[in-house]
């Protein structure tokens, strides 16, 4: 375990806050996840148990024979249990570290991530909320499929949210090498390699480049238009993790996150925390503090409100243009290819940023 920030643990002898939890639930998300990525190139680790099928598919290896699991009958359905079976094997190690460790709840958090539909589990995590019982849910976004076929670091990350009673809710990004985590008090990066770090002051790319923007893979078909406003969209299968590389981590200016399940949506108010703007694709409104965030979050978990549609921007004025380009022309329904379109920039006055 690498050691954990003050602000994070509450001290070495306290019961942990949500924010404690978190840090500690972030520690074992990267750790298996590089464990995920190892056994990719050189199988399960030695010193875990083989189940009897592992155990046979070995000896069939060494046969020189092609081996296939009984009840797979296709690569197709290997693979999907192979992702399936990251989701559970993640959780479970979750669930081992928080039972090892007090919280302030002095009751051990249920954790949600390998069982059931996003949907399903938020619904879990609302009814244990309303309870007022902690809970922890580990959720996979984009697909871990992918990301153990490709080796694509934007094809999958974790949203880790954490509720413990008496305390806002928590909420974290793992990406396939990096965790973030934010609130009121500061924020902080967890690596394989410095471990904690505490990010202070702005962020620390000074200049943005005005060529990229991240959205959503759904939005592909839209590629062409959007190349008239920004020479290289991007479309990752996971906006949460290119959001965490490419607009905390990098230079890009912007990015637009689409409506997920709230337990999915960790990325927005560790945004704020990381001196992002956040803002209401709809209204236009901003979240301004990681603890405004949190709260939305909460509101949505427990039912209240709708989550909503989110624009990520390293400055105002990037936010306020691509939230017109995507009101005025990606977003509707059959545009007019040769309808004109003007200088986005002259509707904005430079003195309001």
């Amino acid at each position: 375990m690498h050691e954990l920030p003050d602000a994070l643990s509450n001290g070495p002898q306290a019961p942990l806050g949500a924010g404690g939890v978190t840090a500690h639930v972030c520690d074992t998300t990267l750790r298996m996840l590089g464990t995920f990525g190892r056994e990719k190139i050189y199988g399960q680790d030695m010193g875990e148990e083989l189940s009897q099928d592992e155990r046979d598919a070995k000896v069939f290896a060494l046969l020189g024979q092609r081996y296939i699991p009984p009840g797979f009958a296709t690569q197709d359905a290997y693979w999907a249990a192979r992702a399936d079976a990251c989701r559970r094997r993640l959780a479970e190690a979750v669930q081992e570290a928080v039972t090892g460790i007090k919280n302030e709840s002095g009751r051990t958090p249920t954790v949600l991530g390998a069982d059931g539909t996003p949907r399903e589990r938020e619904a879990e995590f609302r009814a244990l909320v309303r309870a007022e019982q902690p809970v922890v849910s580990v959720s996979f976004t984009g697909s871990p499929r992918r990301w153990l076929a490709t080796g694509d670091p934007q094809a999958t990350s974790v949203s880790v949210t954490t509720f413990i009673p008496g305390r806002p809710l928590y909420a974290a990004e793992v990406t396939t090498d990096t965790a973030l985590l934010s609130d009121c008090s500061g924020s902080w990066r967890l690596s394989r390699d410095d471990g904690w770090l505490a990010m202070t002051g702005e962020p620390t790319v000074a200049d943005e480049d005005p060529n990229y923007v991240v959205l959503p893979h759904a939005m592909m078909d839209s590629a062409s238009r959007m190349r008239r406003h920004y020479r290289e969209p991007l479309f990752p299968f996971d906006t949460s993790s290119a959001v965490a590389q490419a607009v905390l981590g990098g230079a890009v200016p912007v990015a637009f996150h689409l409506t997920e399940p709230v337990l999915n949506s960790a990325v927005i108010p560790v945004a704020i925390g990381h001196g992002m703007i956040v803002m209401f694709l709809d209204s236009g409104e901003l979240l301004e503090k990681p603890w405004a965030a949190s709260r939305h979050m909460y509101k949505a978990v427990i039912g209240e409100t709708s989550f909503g549609d989110f624009i990520i921007a390293r400055n105002l004025l990037a936010a306020r243009r691509i939230r017109r380009i995507l009101l005025d022309e990606i977003l509707v329904e059959d545009p007019d290819p040769l309808a004109p379109f003007g200088d986005l920039d002259d509707d904005f006055d430079l003195d309001d940023v």
